[in-house]
């Protein structure tokens, strides 16, 4: 089957291109979740837009109160970058953390976001930070709550003639955050559990807690006892835990459609089992953090990428 391949070297090339998609056509960013689905077969498109000359898209800069994140910054630029390392730091670890080296060189935040993965690392941080995403379509531009762009099934609000554009984040001085996930291996995992959570210190406190769970739904799902963690007691990260597997034990229950993956009833069980471990690593990274007046993954040179992921060791 032949393919039509489009390569706008323009905003005003990029609008008309958008309208001539069909449902069977792909806009490929880094193309690392797309190109896999089509050399198997599950997609065969009849256009490819292609938005790697359209450089704009890859700018991270400041705007006022916001921190606009263009969709295709690679998860390597998010990850080194110095205002998503001070700002957003549950983010840059997210970013740190994603697949291989040579996936996180390709790999992009726009394409992470559209591909609504409920594994994806980058989701839950957009959500805790209350962003906003900017899409593009044939009527100019639209921004929608990133809470929003997912819907209940797992997919994103973007119509076929639409693009993701930009990423949004609100930029709050003195916001800490952090992020931490488990998966099967160190290196280049799916998170089976990821945590993004994020606060303000006063008083030697951890103040205005939230935090997101991704990986356990088709939506990243809001910690509600996250404040435990800012407590500094055993006690109650046990009942953090508790109340984290309790939450993904009701997920499991209440799906009323069967996992198309042949898992064991262990296996179905697991994440809950094993929820202890990062709520326990969380709270950690959190102590960490409240050790240090600067927070230690935005200093200069920081070996954040290391020490989260065993590199180097």
């Amino acid at each position: 089957m032949s393919a039509e391949y489009l390569q706008p070297k323009s905003f005003e090339e990029l609008e008309s291109s958008l309208l001539r998609l069909t449902d069977k056509s792909v806009i490929l960013a880094g193309g690392t979740d797309l190109l896999p689905k089509i050399r198997s077969g599950k997609k065969e498109p009849d256009i490819y837009l292609s938005l790697c000359r359209l450089e704009k898209l890859g700018n991270i800069e400041r705007q006022g109160d916001w921190l606009k994140i263009g969709a295709m910054a690679t998860h390597e630029q998010a990850a080194d970058n110095p205002l998503i390392r001070e700002y957003f730091t549950g983010l840059a670890m997210a970013c740190s953390r994603v697949g291989s080296r040579q996936i996180r060189n390709k790999g992009t935040l726009g394409g992470s976001l559209a591909n609504a993965s409920p594994a994806g690392d980058i989701m839950p941080c957009v959500f805790l930070y209350g962003g906003k995403i900017e899409i593009l379509g044939k009527e100019g531009i639209r921004f929608v709550e990133a809470k929003e762009f997912l819907t209940e099934n797992g997919r994103t609000v973007l119509g076929r003639n639409e693009l993701l554009t930009s990423i949004w984040l609100p930029v709050e001085e003195g916001r800490k955050s952090c992020f931490t996930k488990l998966g099967s291996r160190r290196e280049v995992t799916i998170a089976q559990i990821s945590l993004c959570i994020s606060w303000k210190e006063q008083d030697l406190a951890c103040r205005d807690m939230r935090g997101f769970i991704g990986a356990v739904d088709v939506r990243p799902v809001e910690f509600e006892c996250v404040s435990l963690l800012g407590e500094r007691s055993e006690e109650k990260k046990e009942e953090a835990a508790q109340w984290l597997s309790g939450k993904i034990r009701s997920i499991r229950t209440s799906r009323t459609r069967e996992s198309k993956l042949k898992i064991t009833e262990a296996e179905k069980r697991y994440k809950e089992r094993a929820v202890k471990g990062i709520v326990f690593d969380a709270a950690e990274m959190i102590e960490r953090e409240r050790k240090s007046p600067v927070p230690e993954t935005a200093k200069r040179g920081s070996t954040f990428h290391t020490e989260e992921k065993g590199e180097g060791k």
